[in-house]
């Protein structure tokens, strides 16, 4: 090989990564974000004749995940929100409310997702960033459910992941914990569990303008139950 054709080669590499930076960059994607989503699931990558990568390319990943953001702005999932963390397509955040007549009741908790580079194929990774008692929930905030492993599918999409979310935190599986001692308390000593879970809702999942409407809302409950209870006729005879 001639020294010509030995020093073409860095150029020609050169050239291919340019072109993939230029598919890239409209997108307005973020490139810390592209690049630890393509190292960490993307498929290993090879060099053509030519010298130019042949790594799957982003884009049907990008019209997915951008067609996911303008559906759930314009339409939310019941007690859901998300939206681009700083921009990021990559990177969302979201929050969930607290089930009404949960223990989770008056709280919002927000959660973290990261999209790999070959979603819808593999599931978003999604954590909660707001501290919660829950069995399926561990301290670092992952979380052990059936449709982000086993039963992801490309139908599957965030406004669904979320609901489920919803609907775990009104309905806990104990039989399938991430945390073991919260699941054997949940199932031997419910009403400490519901106390502490509640306290924990009330010390990381509320402000305090919630917290004082809570209290207010509850006392109000307690002086209307009172009166009922003592109006003529409301005892037994």
């Amino acid at each position: 090989m001639s020294s010509n054709q030995v020093n073409s080669q860095p150029e020609m590499e050169t050239e291919a990564q340019a072109a993939v930076d230029v598919e890239v960059e409209p997108e307005v994607l973020s490139r810390a974000s592209v690049a630890s989503s393509v190292e960490e699931t993307a498929p290993s990558t090879s060099q053509s004749p030519s010298g130019k990568s042949t790594e799957a390319p982003l884009t049907g990943c990008v019209v997915r995940i951008k067609r996911e953001l303008q559906d759930i702005r314009k339409n939310p999932p019941p007690n859901c929100s998300a939206d681009l963390h700083h921009g990021d397509l990559l990177h969302w955040t979201a929050g969930v409310n607290g089930p009404v007549g949960s223990v989770y009741e008056g709280g919002h908790f927000r959660l973290d997702i990261r999209f790999p580079a070959s979603y819808p194929f593999r599931a978003p990774r999604i954590r909660f960033t707001t501290r919660i008692y829950h069995c399926n929930v561990d301290s670092r905030g992952a979380i052990c459910l059936d449709v982000l492993g086993e039963r992801w599918s490309p139908v599957m999409n965030v406004a669904k992941v979320l609901l489920s979310i919803y609907v775990l935190m009104s309905e806990c599986n104990p039989d399938d914990p991430l945390v073991m001692c919260i699941a054997d308390q949940y199932k031997t000593n419910r009403r400490e569990h519901d106390k502490i879970a509640r306290h924990w809702t009330k010390l990381f999942a509320m402000t305090k303008a919630q917290d004082k409407n809570r209290e207010k809302d509850a006392d109000q409950r307690n002086e209307q139950n009172q009166e009922e209870s003592s109006m003529p006729g409301q005892q037994g005879n």
